[in-house]
C-alpha cells in the first residue's frame, strides 16, 4: 500500500513539474518578445495612436459600475467628467448598485456635473441580480454609444484616455482594447508592492502576447469595447465571477482582435488588508478556473498554429497551475517520508523544479519591476530578499486559487464579494470564506513545519527549500492577519 501511495505521489509531482516547465518556457518566450518591444520603445500600435488623425469621432458611452464605494465614487465621477472628447459625443452612465450612502454621494456629484452641461446620468437598479455583469448589461441597454469605456470605482483615467484609445478602432475587427493600470498606493506595504509587481508582470507579458498575436486574459476596467462586438457575443455573463475574462475569451474565439496600450495608464487603488486580498484572489481563482474549463472545448476546436494554441492553454490554465502548486505543498510531507529520491526521475524532477522556480522568479521579478515602474536605485541584498518574499507570497495565493478551484468544481460560481480597496477592509461583516482561508493558512504553515521536521528525521532534504519557502509565505500572511485583527480591536 505504501509503495502504491509513493508511486502516485511521485507521478503527480512529476506531472505538475512538467506542466510548470511548459508554462515557464512559454512565458519566457513572451517575456523576450516584450523585451524587444521595450527596446523599440514604440510598437506599431503605439505609433498609430500617436500619429492617428480621426476625421469622424464615434459616440462613446462611459460606464461606471459602482457598489458601496463611498470612499472613491466622487473622484471617479470627477475623472470621468474630465475626459476630453469632441463635444456632444460622450455620455457618462453611473451604474449604481449601492445599498449605502454611496448612492447619495453619487447623486449629488452627478447632478453637479449635469448642471455644468455634462451628459451624465445616474442609473439605479431595484436589485443586484447578476452583480457587476448584470449591472453592465442593464447599463448598455440604456446607452447610446458605439463604444463602451469602462472604469471600476477605484479607477482614475487620464483626461486624454478616449483621444488615445478610440482611434485604434479604425480596424473594424478590433473588438476591445485594454490599457495600462498604475497603483497609487503601491508603496503602502509589502502586500501592496507585491500586488503592484504581480499586476505589473502581467501587463509586461501582455505586451509580448499582443505583439505576437497570442491569446491574452485582460482586465475588465480601463478598457474600451466595441458595441457591435459586445452585442454579437451576448454581453457579459453573470454565470461567472470573472465576467470580464469570460467576455474576453469569447471575443478572441469569435475572431475579434484585441489591442493593448500600455502607455495609456489609469490609476487605481489596491486592497491594503490581507482579508480583502485573500477574498479577492479566491474569487479570481474561482472565476478564472471556471472560465478556463468553460471555454476549453471551444479553444481546442479553433484552428490555430501550435504555438498559439500552447499560449492559449498557458493563459487559460495558468490559474489551474497555481492551484496545483498547492498540491505540491500537500505532497511534500508524504514524498519526504516515502521517497528518498533514489530514482533518477525524481532526483532530476526535483532539481528541475527548483531550477524552473529560480528562472521563473528572476524573469517574473524583472518583468514585474518593469511593468510596475519600480526603477529605484538597486540594492542587491535588499532586492534579493524582496524577490524571495515576492516568490514566497505566490504560495498562499496557490492556496486561495486551490480553494477557488474546488468551489468552482462544486458549482459555486456566483458567490460574489466586492473587494474593498485601500485601508477600508471589511469593517462590518467579513465574508465567511475569509475564515476558511485563514484556517487553511494556519494549517498549511504547521503542516510545512512538520514536513521540515520529517526531512531532518529522514535525512531527506530535497524538498526542504519548498517547505521553508511555504513557511515564509504563509508566515507573512498570518502575521498580517494578526496585525489586522489588532487594528480592528482598537477601532
Amino acid at each position: 500500500m505504501l509503495a502504491l501511495l509513493s508511486w502516485v505521489c511521485q507521478l503527480v509531482f512529476l506531472l505538475v513539474v512538467a506542466y510548470f516547465a511548459l508554462y515557464v518556457l512559454l512565458e519566457l518566450r513572451v517575456f523576450l518578445i516584450s523585451r524587444k518591444v521595450e527596446r523599440r520603445k514604440l510598437t506599431e500600435l503605439a505609433h498609430s495612436t500617436t500619429d492617428a488623425h480621426t476625421d469622424v469621432w464615434p459616440r462613446v458611452s462611459v460606464l461606471l459600475p459602482i457598489c458601496n464605494e463611498s470612499e472613491v465614487v466622487e473622484r471617479l465621477i470627477d475623472a470621468a467628467c474630465s475626459l476630453r472628447y469632441p463635444a456632444g459625443l460622450v455620455e457618462i452612465l453611473v451604474l449604481d448598485d449601492s445599498t449605502d450612502g454611496t448612492t447619495e454621494l453619487a447623486r449629488v456629484k452627478t447632478d453637479y456635473h449635469a448642471a455644468q452641461g455634462v451628459d451624465i446620468r445616474l442609473v439605479k437598479r431595484s436589485d443586484r441580480r447578476g452583480y457587476k455583469a448584470g449591472n453592465l448589461m442593464n447599463g448598455i441597454q440604456q446607452s447610446r454609444g458605439e463604444f463602451f469605456a469602462i472604469f471600476d470605482a477605484d479607477f482614475v483615467p487620464p483626461a486624454d484616455f478616449l483621444l488615445k484609445s478610440i482611434p485604434c478602432f479604425k480596424d473594424a475587427k478590433l473588438g476591445f482594447l485594454q490599457t495600462g493600470i498604475g497603483y497609487e498606493n503601491r508603496d503602502a506595504s509589502f502586500l501592496t508592492r507585491f500586488q503592484a509587481m504581480e499586476m505589473g508582470h502581467q501587463q509586461y507579458v501582455t505586451v509580448g502576447l499582443s505583439e505576437d498575436g497570442d491569446m491574452a486574459s485582460l482586465s475588465g476596467s480601463s478598457c474600451v469595447w466595441r458595441k457591435v462586438c459586445v452585442d454579437a457575443l451576448g454581453g457579459w455573463n453573470a454565470s461567472t465571477v470573472t465576467e470580464d475574462v469570460d467576455l474576453g475569451y469569447r471575443a478572441q474565439f469569435g475572431e475579434w482582435k484585441y489591442a493593448y496600450l500600455r502607455d495609456v495608464v489609469s490609476m487605481s487603488v489596491l486592497p491594503e488588508t490581507i482579508s480583502a486580498f485573500r477574498i479577492q484572489r479566491e474569487r479570481w481563482g474561482r472565476g478564472l478556473i471556471h472560465s478556463g474549463f468553460k471555454h476549453v472545448k471551444q479553444m481546442l476546436s479553433q484552428r490555430m498554429p501550435l504555438m498559439k494554441r500552447m499560449h492559449a492553454v498557458s493563459v487559460m490554465f495558468s490559474s489551474v497551475l497555481l492551484a496545483s502548486i498547492y498540491v505540491l505543498i500537500l505532497l511534500s510531507l508524504p514524498i519526504t517520508y516515502l521517497v528518498h529520491f533514489d530514482s533518477a526521475f525524481m532526483r532530476w524532477g526535483a532539481l528541475a523544479f527548483f531550477g524552473l522556480v529560480l528562472l521563473w522568479g528572476l524573469e517574473n521579478a524583472f518583468g514585474a519591476r518593469k511593468g510596475a515602474g519600480f526603477d529605484g536605485k538597486p540594492n542587491v541584498l535588499k532586492d534579493l530578499w524582496n524577490t524571495y518574499r515576492y516568490i514566497a507570497l505566490f504560495l498562499p495565493m496557490a492556496w486561495y486559487y486551490f480553494v477557488g478551484g474546488v468551489r468552482a468544481l462544486f458549482g459555486v460560481y456566483g458567490d460574489f464579494h466586492r473587494t474593498p480597496k485601500g485601508r477600508e477592509g471589511y469593517r462590518a461583516v467579513v465574508p465567511r470564506i475569509n475564515t476558511v482561508l485563514l484556517a487553511g493558512e494556519a494549517i498549511t504553515f504547521l503542516y510545512s513545519i512538520a514536513a521540515i521536521g520529517v526531512s531532518f528525521l529522514e535525512g531527506n532534504y530535497f524538498l526542504l527549500p519548498l517547505n521553508v519557502t511555504v513557511c515564509v509565505g504563509f508566515g507573512m500572511v498570518l502575521y498580517w492577519s494578526s496585525l489586522e485583527k489588532w487594528a480592528h480591536r482598537r477601532t
